[in-house]
């Protein structure tokens, strides 16, 4: 048996719960990255709360995944990201999310427009971003005895482009307030 290693890192799924932003937080470690177990294409620190950085790719392909959904609500996720000043590859890239409930569910996808290297710069900025609206799904209500696990991901793997530069400082999960709203009405 050969003992390879491999050139992909695995999450390592420590999130933790932030009580002040009401969301769940996954630290660059807790996530997966395709080419993340190769340091000549990214850094993927142990540390919490430093970003991991990307060296160059083409394809990107950062995933994470939340077991803690409830049937009948909805869940807003996103990423916290930045660019290095001699980021490159990014300007007109399709970067786009993806969230799916359950290894059989529909994908959903969402378009990043906010994505630019000069605008946001080297500080850290959310996206999607409030401009573009909420990335959400739902889980349905009646998913109990079903696979409820959340899988998200960031892509840009259509331009074979190669990309530099990008710093991941963390993803993050939340119960949407569309989801708060509507169990208030309930009661």
């Amino acid at each position: 048996m050969s003992s390879q290693k491999s050139s992909h890192y695995k999450a390592d799924s420590k999130m933790e719960l932030d009580t002040n932003r009401k969301a769940w937080i996954f630290q660059p470690s807790d996530l997966n990255f395709v080419w993340g177990g190769d340091s000549r294409y990214w850094v993927v620190p142990k540390e919490p709360r430093v970003p991991a950085e990307l060296k160059m790719v083409s394809w990107l392909e950062v995933t994470g995944s939340f077991e803690e959904t409830e049937p009948g609500k909805a869940y807003q996720i996103g990423f916290k990201i930045s660019f290095k000043p001699d980021a490159t590859g990014w300007n007109g890239a399709p970067l786009v999310m993806s969230a799916k409930i359950g290894k059989k569910g529909k994908t959903v996808w969402k378009k990043i427009k906010s994505v630019d290297q000069n605008k946001g710069g080297s500080e850290p900025v959310n996206i999607p971003d409030e401009s573009e609206g909420q990335f959400e799904i739902w889980v349905s209500p009646t998913a109990d005895n079903q696979d409820t696990k959340l899988q998200f991901g960031l892509y840009e793997v259509w331009t074979g482009r190669w990309k530099t530069g990008l710093l991941i400082h963390e993803a993050f999960v939340s119960t949407s307030v569309s989801s708060l709203l509507e169990t208030q009405i309930l009661l």
